[in-house]
Order: C-alpha cells, then structure tokens, then sequence
C-alpha cells in the first residue's frame, strides 16, 4: 500500500508539472527567484535580456541566446553531484552574461573563476557584480568577466569545469564545442562540461572528445574522454 501511494504521488506531481498553469506560472516564479536573489546580495542579474536590445560588435550576434540567470537551486544540484577536488579547477562560463553564474561558482573553491561574455554592457554589469559580490568572504575570490566572443576565447591548458546555459545557437555551439574538441586532443586534461537547458545536447552526445556523465530534466554532465 505504501509503493502504491508513493507512485501515485509522483504521478501527480508529473501531472501537475506537465500542466497547461504550471508551465504558465514558470516564468513569473523563475523572475520572483532572480530579483530576491539580487535583493539579497545587491548584485543586478535580472531582467532577461535578447541580444537585439543590446550593442554587440560581432557577427555572431545573431546565434546568441536570450541573457538569463541561472537558477540557483538547480546550479548547486549539479555543483554538488560533480564528485571532483573544485581547488585543481577552473570554471569558465560561457556566454556569462551578468555574471549570476559566476557568483554561484564563487561559493565553491575553484582554482579560478571566469566569465566569457561578448557584451560590453553585460560585461560592465558582471563586473560590478563581481565586486559587490566578493566583498563578503566566498570560497573563490578569484573571479573575473572577460569581454570576448566564446568562439575565440583560447582555452586555458588546465583541468576545467565549462558551463553554458544554453547560449548559441545550433551553429555556434558546433564552432565552440570544435575548439574545446581542438584544446582537448592537443593537450589531454580533466575537463567536464555543465550544459543547462541541453536543447543542442546531441553535439555533446557525439563527439568524440566527451562522453555523457549525468543526464536530469534541466541540464546534462559530459567529461572529456582520457586515452587508454
């Protein structure tokens, strides 16, 4: 009886996240979750912003995403599970945007913390975050936003953790993925990638540099593949 209760418990749980009013209630909740979160720490990463109200110089304007912070729940979920000594690592986020990303990580002690970000004005915000985020002790200080396109940005030749909330499109994440698949055959090393909202995961999936490690309904884990 106890089984029989527990299944349909989770049923209705799917049910009610399947639900026309849940998904409906998302967005509101998501954007509540980001200003409490810049309340909190007086740091700015909300609102939401698209790549048209913005002024990038560059022509891969047009595959960039919309800016969205992450969650903070479900960053530490992943943080959390990822079985790694965080002090060997550098964590690189990719398409940083204001800089939420780069704030979560700074509660884990990372050898370094960085932020590729193609947007000046995004850029500046990361910047000012970063500082009124690392006045209270945190477990990385170390952190920085750099303004460059992620498809140029020469990786650093050491074990890494590269995250990315779903920033480009199909096309760019081809051109990215291909320079970590580059980096990693001339210089074999620890690396994981975090990928969240893993719309373009099949990229991952078949390359030859990685295989997938952990797979939930918001992200997925892939570790760069070591020879024999």
């Amino acid at each position: 009886m106890e089984n029989m209760n527990s299944s349909n418990t989770s049923r209705m749980r799917e049910a009610i996240r399947e639900s026309f009013i849940y998904k409906r209630l998302q967005g509101p909740i998501f954007n509540l979750k980001g200003y409490m979160f810049d309340l909190y720490h007086g740091v700015k990463t909300m609102p939401q912003v698209t790549l048209d109200e913005l002024e990038i110089d560059s022509p891969n304007k047009k595959g960039g995403g919309i800016y969205a912070g992450t969650e903070p729940k479900y960053f530490r979920a992943v943080m959390d599970s990822l079985d790694i000594d965080f002090s060997r690592f550098h964590f690189i986020d990719f398409g940083s945007g204001m800089g939420r990303a780069l704030l979560l990580a700074a509660d884990y002690p990372f050898k370094k913390i960085t932020g590729i970000e193609f947007s000046p004005e995004l850029h500046e915000i990361a910047e000012k975050n970063i500082r009124s985020y690392t006045r209270r002790k945190r477990a990385c200080s170390d952190l920085e936003s750099v303004c460059e396109d992620a498809t140029t940005y020469a990786l650093p030749r050491e074990p890494s953790v590269y995250y990315l909330f779903n920033p480009f499109n199909r096309e760019l994440f081809g051109s990215v993925i291909h320079s970590f698949e580059r980096s990693l055959a001339e210089d074999p090393r620890d690396a994981y990638v975090i990928y969240m909202n893993p719309v373009n995961d099949d990229l991952f999936v078949d390359s030859p540099a990685f295989e997938p490690l952990d797979r939930g309904p918001w992200h997925s884990v892939h570790v760069a593949r070591r020879g024999e």
